[in-house]
């Protein structure tokens, strides 16, 4: 069995970006269970701050994006649709490569999902400008 890789398109990766959101923010559930609990133990306040909200949001969201894209070259999402982050030059994503690639995701979030449809590799604009892309893994026989 022969591995081939293609490119997907823009329907699947809305859908596997649809799973990843889904699973965001199950995480920024959880870590918000667990540091309000250990700030009404040691704070004896109800709530915390917003800003602490937005921190845990935030830094939870580049844990899960940076972790997954750097070390399995996926998120959870993105293998249930058999997609892979790769490079350009076939280097393995460093951390802060995934970082980069997540904040030029955000800021650029609607022009980068019409990118994919003008661009001949359905590559976001995020990731041409990173020398990065997306492909589907199929298997021929």
């Amino acid at each position: 069995m022969n591995t081939k890789f293609t490119y997907p398109g823009i329907f699947t990766r809305l859908m596997s970006f649809s799973y990843d959101l889904l699973l965001v923010m199950a995480v920024w559930f959880l870590f918000g269970f667990i540091f309000l609990g250990l700030f009404k133990t040691f704070a004896e306040a109800d709530f915390f701050p917003p800003e602490f909200g937005i921190l845990i949001i935030g830094l939870s969201t580049a844990g899960y994006y940076g972790f997954f894209w750097s070390n399995g070259r996926n998120t959870l999402g993105m293998s249930t649709w058999k997609h892979q982050l790769v490079a350009d030059n076939g280097a393995k994503i460093s951390f802060s490569l995934a970082l980069k690639r997540l904040g030029l995701s955000i800021i650029l979030n609607v022009i980068s999902f019409i990118y994919i449809l003008i661009d001949k590799e359905n590559r976001s604009l995020a990731d041409k400008i990173l020398g990065l892309r997306v492909v589907k893994k199929t298997a021929s026989f």
